[in-house]
């Protein structure tokens, strides 16, 4: 396998493909070693490397750095759920873009993922009408918070990168809350505070449930994608 390093933004996103992985033989055991922020975590076996950098561009900036110093891969997957921007796009499909030369670009369509175009902003894009002006701004089947910082720490490497992404909400869905607002400045979720805009809303309730569940579909999507793409020995 080439050396790889894949990166996820939440410990839910890296969970899916890690219990896949793992059924697949791999054991990707934690790396205990300090790392750079409460939020980061890191898997490694042979090659292949999974690192969790936290949410948000400021997150994916300070931990990418240190996962591209600490593995240094041959390539770099940035990975994890994002929302659609297009209106054909359903929730669970994935989607990639890569780097001319990426190794293994072939395998993503063979693995059942679709070429897309992907944007990176620093907040959560809520609404269906914020959905709507960025696809027009921008042309991007989905937004997600850290995969252009990556990419760009990689180029700035030399290591050629890929988006894969699975759809977590429709360009049709305003999202049950305004996540920005269960964030500390630090892109952190504040569970305090999240329980206080459900509290505050408890009527969202059964579509916070839905929503939790497409997310969990989108996330074993996508590890299937990354499993069949990634993990053999002669990936």
């Amino acid at each position: 396998m080439e050396p790889t390093l894949i990166a996820f933004a939440m410990p839910g996103e890296a969970a899916a493909f890690l219990q896949r992985a793992r059924r697949l033989g791999l054991r990707l055991p934690p790396v205990t070693a300090p790392l750079p922020g409460a939020s980061a975590r890191r898997y490694r076996e042979g090659s292949l490397e999974v690192w969790v950098t936290g949410v948000g561009m400021t997150n994916a900036g300070r931990v990418g750095a240190a996962a591209l110093e600490a593995a240094r891969p041959a390539r770099l997957i940035t990975s994890g759920v994002a929302g659609a921007l297009d209106p054909e796009v359903s929730v669970g499909r994935v989607y990639h873009d890569h780097d001319d030369g990426f190794p293994g670009a072939d395998r993503l369509r063979a693995a059942g993922s679709t070429p897309g175009r992907m944007v990176t902003r620093d907040q959560v894009v809520v609404t269906r009408a914020a959905k709507a002006r960025l696809l027009e701004e921008t042309g991007a089947h989905l937004v997600d918070m850290e995969s252009s910082v990556l990419r760009e720490l990689a180029r700035s490497a030399g290591v050629p990168s890929a988006t894969v992404r699975s759809v977590s909400d429709t360009a049709h869905q305003d999202l049950p809350l305004d996540f920005n607002r269960t964030y500390s400045p630090d892109k952190r979720l504040l569970p305090g505070r999240l329980a206080l805009e459900i509290a505050r809303a408890p009527w969202t309730i059964p579509a916070l449930i839905r929503f939790g569940r497409d997310a969990r579909t989108a996330s074993e999507r996508l590890a299937a994608v990354l499993c069949a793409a990634f993990t053999s020995p002669t990936a």
